[in-house]
């Protein structure tokens, strides 16, 4: 059996869709994770192992951190909930598209049922020169990588 290897892609191009609308680029993507409650069980008489089974399964909250622009969606989607305009018609399907140096999808890391929990304001500094940086915070029911 052969096998072509492939060059793995650089994780510097990637951008937000919201519900099939490509709606920002940004700097930094966190917390695009899962993990699963282990149960270990010992049975009696089985000395040379503990049994381990699964529990329950949780993802962490998606951090995005992006350079400000005159755009204000997603800000418009954080004042849902802070204005008790929340509900669950207001959930929000997204991708995160990692893309190659021509701007090709190389791949997608799909969400569903997502809603701003928490918005980061930029630092700022008259005497500074980097840009400024805001941060999104996003609840989900799960991510499918495509």
């Amino acid at each position: 059996m052969s096998r072509d290897w492939l060059d793995a892609e650089g994780n510097y191009v990637f951008a937000l869709e919201i519900d099939g609308v490509e709606i920002a680029h940004f700097m930094e993507c966190s917390g695009m994770k899962s993990t699963t409650e282990v149960f270990e069980i010992q049975e009696g008489g089985v000395n040379d192992r503990v049994h381990k089974l699964p529990g329950q399964s949780k993802w962490e909250n998606i951090q995005l951190r992006y350079g400000v622009t005159s755009d204000t969606s997603l800000l418009g989607w954080r004042n849902e909930i802070l204005q008790d305009q929340f509900s669950e018609g207001n959930y929000r399907n997204g991708s995160i598209i990692l893309k190659n140096n021509k701007m090709e999808t190389v791949r997608r890391y799909n969400f569903k049922s997502a809603w701003p929990v928490a918005w980061e304001g930029p630092s700022l500094s008259a005497s500074g020169s980097e840009l400024a940086i805001e941060m999104l915070e996003i609840a989900h029911h799960g991510i499918e990588v495509s």
